[in-house]
């Protein structure tokens, strides 16, 4: 349960990171902008599919 939590607060940084890329958005070119959102957004998907894993294990016990 611990670790879920964990990747929740980490699901939670990543959040605040885009949206803090976001507002910045006007000051950097948008090559910059676009390879940091998807890196951004790659993060959280991984973190969303171990959040995913873990609940199903949770479920099967």
């Amino acid at each position: 349960m611990d670790k879920i939590e964990d990747l929740n607060m980490e699901r939670a940084s990543i959040k605040e990171s885009l949206k803090e890329l976001e507002e910045k958005k006007h000051e950097m070119k948008k090559e910059k902008y676009e390879k940091l959102k998807q890196k951004y957004e790659k993060k959280l998907e991984k973190v969303r599919e171990k959040i995913r894993k873990l609940e199903e294990e949770l479920k099967k016990l």
